[in-house]
């Protein structure tokens, strides 16, 4: 069928196989996956497709199905510049974090989020793989180290006024915003507990994005896996929040 370029009965059959094997609750072989997955993208099915590869990530986690897919996924049509950081964080989940100008970028993009312990976590995470502090680079490496201290050391000073002061706000952005530093600081139950304050209160600038920093907060908190999951899958919107939920729920599940 291959061979004579027949990809719709290719996709046919291979839908076919996946969908018996997930109905007898079998995980869905490796092959018909990847075949219905380039029968799809030779027939132009790009939502095909990418169902496909999130079922190939969900049961096959290889760090190369990983890096098609977050590849993919950055370049779909209305995926919004914002998620740079969330992409980011889910390479460094799936270990494809290696090379120096991504530890450089994610902990610079970490940074201008407002999350310094973060961006000293991935420096420190730079430095102990060898990607950060050789080279001709090293003094720009070292200079970023030295303002993510910086930055970490007076957010940990500030941050408890900070969240005082949200919680007297009308609405609740700044409590989301700060309850996820909470999280990025190691401190996940009173992260989690002022998102949660943040969305309750309303009036939210973009409130699916908030769920996602629930759902990401209860996940890497490991204690609330199922609401986690189910928070995620809640997430809407057709500028990439949707998307980033799904896949996210495919780390929690191991994937």
């Amino acid at each position: 069928q291959g061979q004579s370029g027949d990809y719709g009965a290719i996709a046919r059959e291979a839908a076919a196989a996946i969908s018996g094997a997930e109905q007898a609750g079998r995980r869905p072989d490796e092959g018909d996956l990847l075949r219905l997955a380039d029968a799809q993208a030779r027939t132009g099915n790009t939502a095909g497709q990418a169902a496909t590869l999130e079922k190939l990530i969900g049961n096959y986690p290889k760090k190369e199905y990983w890096g098609i897919y977050l590849a993919r996924l950055q370049r779909k049509s209305g995926f919004s510049d914002r998620f740079a950081l969330e992409i980011m964080r889910l390479k460094l989940a799936a270990g494809l974090l290696t090379k120096t100008d991504e530890f450089m970028e994610m902990s610079q993009l970490a940074l201008q989020a407002g999350y310094p312990a973060e961006g000293k976590d991935i420096v420190d995470k730079g430095f102990a793989a060898g990607a950060l502090g050789t080279g001709a680079e090293a003094e720009r490496h070292k200079r970023l180290r030295d303002l993510a201290y910086k930055q970490e050391a007076e957010a940990k000073g500030s941050i408890d006024g900070r969240a005082a002061a949200a919680a007297a706000l009308k609405d609740g952005n700044d409590l989301v915003q700060i309850g996820y530093a909470y999280v990025t600081m190691g401190q996940s139950d009173k992260g989690i507990g002022l998102i949660e304050q943040g969305i309750a209160k309303g009036g939210l600038k973009r409130p699916e994005d908030a769920k996602l920093r629930l759902g990401v907060a209860m996940l890497k908190s490991g204690k609330q896996k199922a609401k986690a999951v189910q928070i995620l899958r809640s997430v809407q919107g057709t500028d990439g929040a949707a998307d980033l939920g799904r896949v996210w729920t495919l780390v929690g599940s191991g994937g």
